[in-house]
């Protein structure tokens, strides 16, 4: 997975001209771009890297800078965006089975806009080493699939905030919240089987019936332990009552 910055599958569109002047001049104003990468900084969205017609690159711009229509009506970021980005390491994607279908992105009023899905950006947490403090590997976890809005503008949202259409394969199509829940489960079989192996490549398994109790020696050392952690942490009682 990708630390901070991704290559996204390229795309021509127009960037608004106030985002090149630090919002200073520019307005009702667009220069064409392609769109190549994608930077993931916590805490902040997602931000484009753009290669002008002019010959300048331009990196880390939001995703409302962008439109693909050049009168599109500016966005405000938070109807573009639910979330800001989960973690640093980032993964790109386009799938499959969503590739180019429509589909309806809810917003935080309420109000559903149309557009076509591009690619998925997603987030984990890689640095196994560092203490991971963000929502990545989470069940709240969020990814954000980016989509080319009919009114010109960009989107990108998560799964609980889009309804598709797939004229091949829906019926039913939902017109209400269903009700579902986030599912709060983490899924995982390892060490949940009683069981012992062997060291053959086509091993058998041996069923254990019941733990085996811990040996004389390892409870004397087990027993020595407790003691010496006992002595230790009420000699540095002693030490930091006499300090204060």
């Amino acid at each position: 997975m990708s630390y901070l910055n991704h290559n996204l599958p390229t795309f021509t569109c127009y960037i608004r001209n106030e985002f090149l002047y630090n919002h200073k001049q520019g307005y009702g104003d667009v220069t064409l771009c392609d769109v190549h990468s994608v930077a993931s900084l916590e805490k902040h969205v997602p931000l484009f890297e753009v290669f002008l017609e002019n010959g300048v690159n331009w990196t880390r711009r939001p995703i409302h800078a962008l439109c693909w229509k050049p009168d599109a009506p500016k966005p405000e970021l938070n109807d573009c965006m639910w979330w800001d980005c989960f973690s640093p390491y980032i993964d790109v994607q386009v799938r499959a089975r969503l590739s180019n279908l429509r589909a309806q992105l809810i917003n935080f009023k309420g109000e559903k806009n149309s557009g076509i899905y591009m690619f998925t950006m997603d987030w984990s947490w890689e640095s196994k080493s560092t203490l991971n403090t963000n929502f990545s590997e989470t069940p709240e976890h969020k990814c954000a699939h980016f989509f080319r809005m009919d009114d010109g503008n960009f989107y990108a949202y998560p799964n609980n905030r889009i309804i598709w259409y797939d004229d091949a394969w829906l019926k039913n199509r939902i017109e209400k919240n269903p009700g579902y829940e986030i599912d709060l489960t983490e899924y995982s079989v390892e060490n949940s089987r009683m069981i012992e192996t062997s060291n053959h490549f086509l091993y058998e398994t041996t069923p254990i019936s019941s733990l085996k109790p811990p040996s004389e020696a390892w409870q004397r050392f087990f027993s020595e332990s407790q003691k010496h952690i006992k002595m230790k942490i009420g000699n540095e009682g002693d030490l930091a009552g006499l300090e204060s």
